[in-house]
């Protein structure tokens, strides 16, 4: 616990500065999540022997990112992506042909982190990029992460009932409901900083409704990714932030928020 709080008091304050810097500063925290994410999840998995499909997620991951941040035409990332699946199936074959043990399931987790991971987290770069970029950015950050914390005390206070004790047994029911109202409330709180110090009309209703969506999805995004560690019998991705452990145990909630907070901010102005 200490050293979770040692981080958050000096992490918090380096991530708001790193938010309002040009959106060239989060692009290249984002590809450096995104590449470090795929060696996580190849380690965790025990397929990082597996050098060459390695660094061609890795590739695909650096590339999603800066195709976001260009904001590249549709056609061209669909060919991108094209041409690393077609790749992959040839290191598929390649692998088998020389007797080298590569399954189905690393075929699975190829994809999961050269496309998915970095496809998602790629949401924060356009939320940047977009208009009024500089606001939005606060929303998958702050309610992934206050969200977060909420469970965590809410849990510790008021924990009764587990949640998903197979994937992960120190979550409870009422640790989801503290995330929910935290995120939530986070929102209604930054709606009102926005209209004060920024004269923007944000709409307290739709952006307490975006919290409490994504402090849902935040903790559906960390269970998700204990069922991996659960699997492969790991307790952490890595060891990048002491008592959070690697790049995929802080971000695996971002990666169900940022897209939603993307797909939901078009559908519903907050501001």
């Amino acid at each position: 616990m200490k050293s979770r709080l040692l981080v958050a008091a000096f992490g918090i304050p380096l991530v708001v500065i790193l938010l309002l810097l040009p959106a060239i500063a989060l692009a290249i925290m984002v590809c450096a999540i995104s590449v470090l994410s795929v060696y996580e999840l190849f380690h965790a998995v025990k397929a990082d022997k597996h050098l060459l499909a390695l660094a061609l997620c890795a590739l695909s991951a650096l590339g999603i990112q800066i195709a976001a941040y260009f904001q590249l035409e549709s056609a061209y990332i669909a060919g991108g992506l094209f041409l690393f699946l077609i790749i992959l199936f040839a290191l598929w074959v390649a692998y088998h042909e020389r007797e080298i043990a590569y399954g189905f399931s690393h075929f699975g987790i190829a994809l999961f982190s050269g496309i998915v991971i970095p496809l998602c987290l790629s949401s924060l770069i356009m939320l940047r990029c977009a208009e009024n970029g500089v606001f939005l950015i606060f929303i998958p950050i702050g309610t992934a992460f206050i969200g977060d914390a909420g469970a965590l005390f809410s849990g510790m206070a008021f924990g009764r009932h587990k949640l998903a004790p197979k994937t992960s047994p120190k979550k409870t029911v009422e640790g989801m409901l503290g995330a929910i109202v935290s995120s939530s409330l986070f929102m209604v709180l930054y709606c009102l900083v926005l209209r004060a110090a920024f004269d923007l009309q944000a709409n307290i209703i739709h952006m307490g409704l975006i919290g409490a969506v994504c402090g849902l999805l935040a903790q559906l995004g960390d269970l998700a990714f204990s069922l991996i560690k659960r699997e492969f019998g790991i307790k952490d991705y890595g060891s990048l932030l002491p008592g959070h452990g690697g790049a995929l145990d802080r971000f695996d909630s971002m990666i169900t928020v940022a897209p939603a907070v993307l797909l939901l901010t078009s559908m519903i102005r907050p501001f």
